[in-house]
């Protein structure tokens, strides 16, 4: 089939993209490969444009792109699919500015039924990002471009080893540190494209920052938060999706919500519940009818009472005046309503409006309620040589974690005697060590980014070191996690 190229639409990482018209007249878009270098690398190429075709063919949802052809010329392999004319999502917010919190809402929805069907299939995308969602003409959305996806039947090898695929302001931590990109990575780039679609910014900051810079941050977790005044329900899918653990992402599927998954306001368990619900809220309605006595019928075969089936026993009925109304449940931000119009149980630690003492929501995300705990540290701690390490967490978020270290002088006659306190942070938080001795400030450090916070002091010539250091633990900015730090003393005088 003859396709007539119009002019050149764009280029990236996987080839060139021509506007062209097919034989019947529709537009099309080529995407073209041209393969070059090595044999073995020619055959690399050809296999990887080879696999697209065979992902986009296997896939069928209206969301996704479908693939019209295939044309493989000897030198250039082409692809052949619809043309987009509505630009992409990256456009539409460089052009227009932001998203309404609603239209990312009806977006999410769409592109998250699209995701659920192609990891059903066993595909993963790697590389969801703005540029890869367009709009029809229409304003109906597309996900494009699965030439570096993964279908879970293919063997490995058209990737170079080590070599990390995506783009690293929509990169998911796993991903950015070259570990197995999975559908979950898949799910944290669709809520990185999201959160882009609503503020212009992805989650490690401005997607115009130096890239290494931006990997650095994927790769440590540092993940910013949606916005708090979102809709309920958009802010629970962005954060869910945004989470920094692979293991405790909600899938696609179950963020999508519907008849495709399950909301991420209520989870399978409540799913199952609602239906347990309904069905014996059906029978108690009955046993109540019986119960009450009201005048029971059954219809016969051909619509009208059967006389025979009529009990015996007669009630009364209550005037038709009288009418009970549900009022209205209005759901708290650790507390759902439940299909009956009452309030579910709050969710852990929680009493269904905030935090219980002692806890704190870290990841906003409202289904595991008030996450992080309190570590049970004695308030000062004593850190000794004979047990020099201890593990906390600073919960509440303006927590301060005290610590006293008993100091032993062994009159070391050449004074080299040395005592070092160590601060290692989780990754996702900056922390300060603060050490005094007789109320004097003796050393201040910071640990962050994997960095570990140090302070060394050195032994006293001709003096007694006897005595107490006081040293505290706090956060420092505006992350927090309910990951453990440790702190540790080594040596001494």
């Amino acid at each position: 089939m003859e396709y007539r190229v119009v002019r050149r639409l764009g280029r990236g990482g996987m080839g060139v993209v021509d506007l062209a018209v097919a034989p019947d007249g529709a537009e099309v878009a080529l995407k073209r490969l041209s393969l070059h270098g090595t044999p073995e690398e020619i055959a690399r190429a050809r296999a990887r444009i080879r696999r697209e075709a065979e992902v986009l063919s296997s896939l069928d949802h209206p969301t996704i792109v479908r693939l019209l052809d295939l044309v493989d010329d000897g030198d250039d392999v082409v692809l052949v699919m619809p043309y987009l004319a509505g630009g992409s999502l990256h456009d539409r917010v460089a052009t227009h500015g932001p998203l309404d919190p609603h239209d990312v809402e009806v977006l999410a929805d769409r592109l998250l039924d699209a995701l659920a069907a192609a990891h059903r299939q066993g595909v993963v995308h790697r590389d969801i990002k703005p540029e890869n969602v367009l709009f029809t003409t229409e304003g109906e959305p597309r996900l494009v471009d699965f030439g570096v996806a993964r279908a879970s039947d293919h063997t490995a090898g058209l990737t170079a080893t080590a070599m990390v695929v995506g783009t690293p302001g929509f990169m998911a931590p796993e991903q950015a540190r070259g570990e197995e990109a999975g559908a979950a990575a898949d799910v944290f780039s669709l809520g990185a494209t999201l959160l882009f679609a609503l503020t212009g910014e992805g989650p490690f900051g401005r997607v115009d920052t130096d890239p290494r810079v931006l990997m650095h941050r994927a790769a440590l977790g540092r993940v910013e938060r949606p916005p708090r005044d979102l809709p309920p329900h958009l802010r629970a899918v962005l954060t869910g999706a945004l989470e920094r653990q692979a293991a405790r992402r909600p899938s696609a599927a179950r963020l999508r919500g519907g008849t495709d998954g399950t909301s991420p306001l209520t989870g399978l368990a409540d799913a199952v519940r609602r239906h347990r619900t309904l069905v014996l809220g059906g029978v108690a309605v009955v046993l109540a009818l019986l119960l009450v006595g009201g005048a029971v019928v059954l219809l016969a075969g051909d619509g009208e009472p059967d006389a025979s089936a009529t009990p015996t026993t007669t009630t009364t009925t209550a005037p038709a005046s009288t009418t009970t109304t549900v009022p209205p449940c209005e759901p708290t931000p650790f507390q759902r309503c439940r299909p009956d119009g009452t309030l579910a149980p709050p969710y852990p630690n929680t009493d269904g409006e905030t935090c219980d003492e002692g806890y704190e929501d870290y990841d906003d995300y409202p289904l595991n309620g008030c996450e992080a705990g309190p570590d049970g540290l004695d308030d000062p701690t004593v850190l000794t040589a004979d047990d020099p390490e201890v593990e906390g967490t600073i919960v509440p978020r303006d927590e301060v974690d005290r610590f006293v270290l008993p100091v032993d002088d062994g009159f070391d006659l050449t004074c080299s005697g040395r005592l070092t306190i160590t601060l290692s942070a989780p990754s996702a938080m900056t922390m300060e060590l603060e050490v005094r001795r007789d109320g004097q400030r003796v050393g201040r450090e910071i640990s962050a980014e994997g960095r570990d916070a140090v302070v060394e002091l050195g032994e006293s010539c001709g003096s007694d070191d006897t005595g107490e250091l006081d040293v505290s633990v706090r956060a420092v900015g505006s992350d927090r996690s309910p990951e453990p730090y440790t702190l540790r003393r080594d040596g001494g005088f």
